[in-house]
C-alpha cells in the first residue's frame, strides 16, 4: 500500500516520545520562530548524541538500551528542521545552571559546550544566557517552549517534573509569551551571551 512505509516510520518515530511530547512535533516541524526558556537542560534541539544519552538515562534508568537508543535517535533526527532551506529562527534563553552541569563526562560536557557555542554563532540561531546574578527571574515554574507558524495561531508547551502539556489557548500563550520576553530582557545580550558560554567553556578546561 502506497505510503506504508512512511507511516510506520512516523508510528515509529512518534513511539519513541513520551505521550504527552507527541502531539508537539508538528508544531515544531512547522514553525517559522521557535521561542523558548530552558533551566534544568540544553534544549532537545540544541543536544549532542552524547548530552542527550546522558540525560536521558539518568531520567530513566529502567529502559534498556534499545529504548534508550530509540529517544536519542528520534531527538537527533528533530534537529534536521534546523538544517533545512526554510529553518526556523530559533531563540532561547538558557540559565546557566544547565551550562555548569557536568552531563555525562568531561568530553560530553565539552562537546555539549561547543556545540552551544557553534550554533550561537549561526543566523538561524539566538542563545541568551540568563545568569546566576540575575534577580527574581519570571522562569521559576518550568521551561517554556512557544512555535509560531504560517498555518495557524501560536502555541505553546510547557513542562513539569512527570509530564508537559500542548497550550493552544489565545490568552495562555500571551501569557507564556509575555514570561519569555521577561527573560528576554533580564538575560545577558546575545553577543555576551557567546562570550559568557566560551568563559564557561574555558572554565571546564581549568578544572
Amino acid at each position: 500500500m502506497p505510503g506504508t512505509l512512511e507511516r510506520m516510520h512516523e508510528l515509529t518515530r512518534r513511539e519513541a516520545y513520551p505521550s504527552w511530547f507527541s502531539p508537539v512535533i508538528p508544531f515544531e516541524a512547522a514553525a517559522v520562530r521557535i521561542h523558548g526558556w530552558a533551566l534544568g537542560a540544553v534544549p532537545g534541539l540544541l543536544q549532542t548524541e552524547g548530552y542527550a544519552r546522558s540525560v536521558i538515562q539518568a531520567r530513566r534508568p529502567e529502559a534498556d538500551e534499545a529504548a534508550i537508543e530509540r529517544t536519542v535517535a528520534a531527538r537527533m533526527e528533530r534537529q534536521a528542521i534546523l538544517a533545512r532551506q526554510n529553518r526556523p529562527l530559533l531563540w532561547y534563553v538558557l540559565h546557566e545552571g544547565p551550562l555548569r552541569h557536568m552531563v555525562g563526562d568531561r568530553e560530553i560536557t565539552a562537546g555539549q559546550l561547543d556545540k552551544l557555542i557553534k550554533s550561537a554563532s549561526m543566523p538561524s540561531v539566538v542563545v541568551q544566557v540568563l545568569p546566576f546574578t540575575a534577580h527574581d527571574h519570571a522562569g521559576v515554574e518550568g521551561p517554556i517552549v512557544l512555535y509560531e507558524s504560517h498555518s495557524g495561531p501560536t502555541v505553546a508547551y510547557t513542562e513539569c517534573y512527570g509530564g508537559g502539556r500542548l497550550v493552544e489557548a489565545s490568552d495562555d500563550v500571551a501569557d507564556l509569551m509575555t514570561v519569555v520576553g521577561m527573560l528576554r530582557a533580564a538575560a545577558l545580550p546575545p553577543r555576551d551571551s557567546l562570550a559568557f558560554m566560551k568563559q564557561i567553556r574555558r572554565d571546564l578546561d581549568d578544572r
